[in-house]
């Protein structure tokens, strides 16, 4: 709704930010390729096709304002490599995800007033978890992404995190306390810039990314009880398939 919306919202004296009651939906075809090695590595090769792709401009339609809404452009390519990897050893496990990717943006709005951008960009996340000392397990993971394109038009930069918590099993495995620590180091900080219709417009920003949290969590209830009523539950489904699909005459 708020891309459609016409009214004109404030940023400061000399950007607003609006809808575009033009808009039209964006379509995209696609396909790709997935493999599983050893039920572990998983590597998939896509490519996908965008057609009037939704973009963040920023156009000045008049001499002492800019205004930043949303307009489609003509395409969009992207071809992607995504690959995975858990692993575990005894009380350590890792997890791995690297997805790069190549895009291509293209538009044609009239003279000055053109898009043609593309990136060569990737993403990187890991994880890694230990247990010790029978009742603890530490985490420790964190994520990277390149400089690339966002909104169409805006060449954005690098950005990354690091988060890590610590878990304790309390009252015989029914409860645990969590003490956990977000963007240790202070980077999750976003900023861009753009430049289209002779404008040149630069932004960053930042957010409480850094939170420390605890979490307590207590499990009420006799658990055996409900492992039993789910085993029986599934010998009664499965008693139940099996009448189903014996078929013939006179058969109910």
């Amino acid at each position: 709704y708020q891309d459609l919306n016409p009214f004109e919202f404030k940023i400061d004296e000399y950007t607003f930010q609006k809808g575009n009651t033009q808009l039209r939906p964006q379509y995209t075809n696609s396909f790709g390729f997935t493999h599983t090695y050893k039920y572990k590595l998983n590597t998939s090769l896509n490519y996908s096709h965008v057609k009037d792709i939704f973009a963040q401009l920023v156009d000045t339609a008049e001499l002492s304002k800019s205004f930043i809404s949303k307009r489609n452009l003509a395409t969009q390519d992207i071809v992607s490599l995504n690959v995975s990897y858990p692993f575990s050893y005894k009380k350590y496990s890792a997890f791995v995800n690297l997805n790069s990717y190549y895009s291509k943006f293209k538009a044609n709005f009239g003279e000055g007033r053109k898009v043609d951008l593309d990136v060569f960009s990737f993403n990187l996340y890991a994880q890694q978890s230990l247990k010790f000392a029978k009742t603890f397990t530490a985490e420790l993971s964190g994520w990277y992404t390149a400089p690339s394109i966002w909104q169409g038009t805006f060449k954005s930069d690098a950005m990354g995190g690091i988060d890590f918590g610590i878990q304790k099993t309390i009252f015989k495995n029914k409860g645990s306390l969590k003490l956990s620590f977000s963007d240790i180091l202070h980077t999750m900080q976003w900023g861009g810039e753009s430049e289209f219709s002779g404008q040149a417009f630069r932004g960053n920003g930042n957010w409480e990314s850094q939170q420390f949290k605890a979490n307590f969590t207590y499990r009420f209830g006799n658990t055996n009880v409900k492992a039993m009523r789910q085993r029986k539950n599934a010998v009664e489904e499965e008693t139940k398939r099996a009448s189903q699909s014996q078929g013939g005459i006179g058969a109910q």
